[in-house]
């Protein structure tokens, strides 16, 4: 007797095979965020409005990474309120690899929003996450990616950083120079645990 791929289960289902050779398959593809977006490891981190008080550059945002699974950060939102300022400078926005210390790491001011991506889950992700100030630090670590802001707007840069377990990332807005006294501001990571 041939050889033949059978059914598991015992039902004396046979696989097609053509005359081409080509077995038959019916297969169903999901993209990797939906399917990790369903069992509830994507999350979308947002520091919530911050105001800046001066133009110098400010941390806005600091994670490290607690899971044991890498976090896949695929997206870097930035959103900056009308300047009360003079110039028409844009604003630069420094994504940081591996900052370690700073007070926006020492004062732990959590960030507004750490939301599960599946509205039918309420698990967060497990990741020390804070929020700047006006006067914030954040040190060590490395410029990593830099980014232009115009005067206003939302900036939104899809990215695929990888930050394994103890890992960190950081946000730095240095805003237009422009005397600013209140000028609203907020930073979002989107990402997911894979």
């Amino acid at each position: 007797m041939p050889d033949m791929i059978r059914d598991g289960k015992g039902r004396g289902f046979l696989a097609e095979v053509d005359e081409k050779n080509d077995l038959h398959v019916r297969a169903i593809s999901v993209e990797e965020s939906i399917e990790i977006n369903t069992i509830g490891n994507a999350y979308n981190i947002n520091t919530g409005a911050i105001t800046l008080t001066n133009d110098a550059e400010t941390p806005v945002i600091y994670l490290k990474n607690n899971d044991t699974k890498n976090l896949i950060i695929t997206a870097i939102a930035v959103g900056l309120g009308p300047t009360n300022g003079t110039s028409s400078d844009i604003a630069r926005v420094t994504v940081v690899r591996n900052p370690t210390t700073g007070t926006i790491v020492d004062n732990k001011t959590a960030v507004a929003i750490n939301s599960n991506r599946n509205y039918g889950l309420n698990k967060t992700l497990n990741a020390d996450v804070y929020k700047g100030a006006t006067g914030a630090t954040m040190t060590n670590g490395t410029d990593h990616l830099l980014l232009f802001q115009g005067l206003s707007g939302r900036l939104f840069s899809s990215i695929d950083e990888v930050i394994p377990f103890g890992s960190t990332i950081g946000v730095k807005i240095d805003p237009q120079t422009s005397s600013n006294t209140s000028l609203s501001v907020y930073a979002a990571l989107i990402c997911y645990l894979k």
